[in-house]
């Protein structure tokens, strides 16, 4: 069945084999196997094998929410065929989303490219953080901040911790950033992290990545495969790339010409001044040790009280 499936998207330009539901899924109705797209709309459907294929292998976690191994190998399939592939890239992309929660406000948007053969994703957090906080981290990240498969960041102040450089308030304003981009020793990914001040309004943290997945051809090849978070599917095979490679490749200019606060619009600065973060929860402190309870009594019941039911998601 799976020759004669490959035999006849040969014929079929807008088809691609799915090898784990074992059919042909069409590009006209690409969003119908985009995971996130279904579940946002609340789509009664049953599942699909390629949706659980992504899920056990943990690969949002390897890249982001939006992306999809089926429309990662439609759009290099468009790609190749020379057809338009605007649609299949937006699937793979999101505007801006907010997360809005005590002591912080968090931006996050994602974009899809396809440069010289190859899928680029980049990706960015923007994390605002009261301007009379010691240290411009929040207290709180869901999830921690992942990079990638290889490097995961479970508190916020464990940049600290993996040599990342990190300002105090008082230092912010004019901080600069010398380490640039730093990359992954086991999958094609770098990342950078910088800080910038809003005066009263805040003081923000900018985590940007940039990540290679390569051509899509073969859902064996490495660029891809290294995508993988499941304990049993990570590899730790080591790669060499040119550090600043993916990053410039994807901005299309010089890696050290890149200004981090240029991906948000002037709405997106507005919205991060003036919905200021909350009040940091009472008897929370952070520190570059971690996050410290000033008192027992006061954070337990902080944690008790806030984490449930005060986090907003736009």
């Amino acid at each position: 069945m799976d020759e004669f499936l490959h035999f006849l998207e040969r014929d079929l330009p807008t088809h691609i084999v799915c090898p784990h539901c074992v059919q042909l899924h069409s590009m006209s109705f690409a969003k119908n196997y985009h995971l996130l797209s279904q579940t946002e709309s609340r789509s009664s459907r049953p599942w699909l094998a390629c949706w659980h294929a992504d899920l056990k292998s943990e690969l949002q976690r390897g890249t982001y929410a939006e992306f999809s191994s089926t429309i990662f190998r439609m759009a290099m399939k468009a790609y190749r065929q020379s057809h338009e592939t605007t649609q299949l890239l937006s699937l793979l992309s999101c505007g801006t989303k907010r997360l809005f929660g005590p002591g912080f406000v968090e931006q996050r948007t994602a974009a899809a490219r396809i440069q010289e053969g190859s899928l680029l994703l980049r990706e960015q957090r923007v994390v605002m953080v009261p301007s009379s906080q010691e240290i411009p981290l929040s207290w709180y990240s869901r999830g921690g901040i992942i990079i990638c498969p290889h490097i995961w960041f479970p508190i916020m102040t464990s940049l600290h911790q993996y040599g990342i450089q990190i300002p105090r308030a008082t230092e912010i304003e004019g901080y600069e950033n010398r380490q640039g981009l730093i990359y992954c020793d086991h999958c094609y990914t770098e990342f950078r992290v910088d800080f910038k001040s809003y005066g009263k309004a805040g003081n923000a943290m900018f985590v940007t990545k940039w990540m290679d997945l390569g051509e899509g051809r073969d859902l064996r090849d490495h660029k891809f495969r290294s995508r993988f978070s499941s304990v049993e599917e990570t590899s730790w095979t080591k790669v060499a790339f040119r550090r600043g490679s993916i990053c410039a490749s994807f901005e299309q200019k010089l890696e050290s010409t890149f200004k981090f606060d240029s991906l948000l619009s002037q709405q997106d600065e507005e919205n991060l001044c003036t919905q200021s973060p909350w009040p940091l929860p009472e008897g929370i402190k952070v520190s570059l040790i971690g996050i410290e309870p000033l008192a027992a009594s006061a954070s337990e019941t902080t944690f008790r009280n806030t984490l449930p039911c005060s986090f907003l998601i736009l």
